[in-house]
């Protein structure tokens, strides 16, 4: 069984170039070879894969908006909720958090505190998959849409002023994150640069340059995915 990703966008060409894609930035924060990770690419309406091929499963984060419902992300979405009820480790990020919760019926749109981004502080339950870390984590983040209401079946792990609803459990396997533990103050200061105009119109002029000012190295992330893999994945190949 092989840990799976599944992609829900990519990250500019040259963000790419420089770090690759989604897939590479997970491989990196758990220190794998990106070989060893599975690639569903969701957008291209790739066949998914038997649930039990899957040791776990991780959606990635998008440019794109799950309230917007394309065909692919109702698809995948629909996919994920089954691998979830089979049984499937799952670790949904940004946009796989927003996508379970609006699979499962929860209020998904836009963000009422406005556009969350940079390195946050947030506030976490104990759960496995936090384990190691003190309650209270820094985080890099960048979102204008999250769950706004808690899913049936589902509850709050983490939270903070901007996002109540920052990570949610979903039985014994399923966890979701709206934060990217899967960057790196690199990866977040390419994409805050590459969006500085878009965020200094969306949350006043010189947001963009305050965000790049407080941005430090974040050690939470490699911690939790590490995590996944040791409390939730099955055997991994």
């Amino acid at each position: 069984m092989r840990l799976t990703i599944l992609k829900t966008g990519r990250p500019s060409d040259a963000l790419c170039a420089a770090r690759g894609e989604y897939n590479q930035w997970f491989a990196d924060a758990l220190g794998w070879p990106v070989g060893r990770l599975d690639v569903v690419d969701a957008t291209a309406h790739a066949p998914f894969p038997e649930f039990a091929r899957i040791s776990g499963l991780i959606i990635t984060g998008s440019p794109m908006s799950v309230h917007d419902r394309p065909d692919w992300s109702v698809r995948a979405g629909e996919w994920m909720l089954a691998a979830v009820r089979a049984g499937v480790p799952t670790l949904g990020v940004c946009y796989g958090h927003q996508l379970l919760g609006d699979a499962l019926g929860a209020d998904v749109g836009r963000n009422p505190a406005g556009r969350e981004i940079g390195v946050v502080d947030v506030e976490l339950d104990d759960d496995p998959l936090f384990e190691g870390l003190p309650r209270t984590i820094q985080a890099l983040t960048t979102h204008s849409d999250t769950v706004n209401s808690v899913p049936p079946g589902a509850t709050t792990i983490a939270r903070n002023a901007m996002t109540p609803i920052s990570a949610l459990r979903l039985g014994d396997h399923c966890r979701t994150v709206q934060w990217h533990p899967e960057f790196d103050a690199h990866i977040l200061r390419t994409i805050v640069r590459e969006r500085a105009s878009a965020i200094d119109a969306e949350t006043g002029a010189g947001s963009a340059q305050r965000v790049l000012d407080g941005l430090v190295g974040v050690h939470s992330g490699p911690v939790i995915m590490r995590n996944f893999v040791r409390h939730f994945a099955r055997a991994v190949d």
